[in-house]
């Protein structure tokens, strides 16, 4: 069962799965979101800082606010902290809905779903006690628990985007050191092909300071190579 490059949930391989294809291997997905966030990645961690950004800014208030209220009737407090937790419910949280809506469509269970469920329950309970006293017993919100979790966890996709932005730009830097020409001897003559096209039992040239196009035994001579590719030595 396949993984999604994104998430890292296992997706079911199916007809209306989810996928895109990219250096020859097909990827799915488990939501329309991680597909968008696979293919412009540069745009998904500017978006995500933007959240970040703003998740920060406002959570700090409501944190503040459960704890040191500045308004002396508890029910005005508490449809400040209901006001201030929209953007952060809605805006920044978002993408956790439609990662559920995806993940509900295609029958399958992703974490967009749990933390969907597990911060809509905790603000729904919060909005309730705050408009409509007396419903449940106790008289408590929470609406600075939804609104750090959905922070924090933006905040650590956000570090995750980063970290695997760099990772896959090295390994972009690396694969940009293969050769991509060849040099094979066919019937005592040289000619330069795509090394797409060296096939099993060729002989090819490589002459002082070249990289090896694929891999092989010597068979004739010897020579210094470019070996960077593996060692990182620039030198031959």
């Amino acid at each position: 069962m396949p993984t999604d490059p994104t998430c890292g949930m296992f997706v079911e391989e199916g007809e209306h799965a989810l996928k895109t294809t990219r250096y020859g291997t097909t990827y799915y997905f488990c939501s329309e979101t991680c597909l968008v966030e696979f293919q412009a990645p540069e745009e998904a961690v500017a978006r995500l800082k933007r959240l970040v950004t703003l998740g920060a800014l406002v959570t700090v208030p409501i944190v503040a606010l459960s704890y040191l209220p500045v308004v002396s009737e508890r029910a005005a407090n508490n449809i400040v902290m209901f006001v201030l937790s929209l953007p952060i419910q809605f805006v920044v949280g978002f993408r956790f809905y439609r990662g559920s809506y995806d993940a509900l469509r295609s029958r399958v269970g992703n974490m967009d779903l749990l933390i969907g469920l597990g911060t809509s329950a905790a603000w729904i309970y919060s909005t309730i006690v705050t408009f409509v006293p007396g419903f449940f017993p106790g008289s408590e919100t929470y609406f600075e628990t939804s609104a750090i979790i959905i922070t924090l966890i933006q905040t650590g996709n956000l570090l995750e985007y980063i970290t695997k932005g760099k990772a896959s730009e090295a390994v972009h830097r690396l694969l940009s050191l293969q050769p991509t020409m060849a040099r094979v001897v066919r019937d005592g003559v040289e000619t330069s092909v795509l090394v797409e096209k060296v096939e099993v039992g060729d002989v090819l040239m490589v002459r002082p300071g070249e990289r090896v196009p694929v891999d092989g035994k010597v068979v004739e001579g010897s020579s210094a190579v470019d070996e960077s590719m593996i060692t990182g030595e620039s030198l031959p």
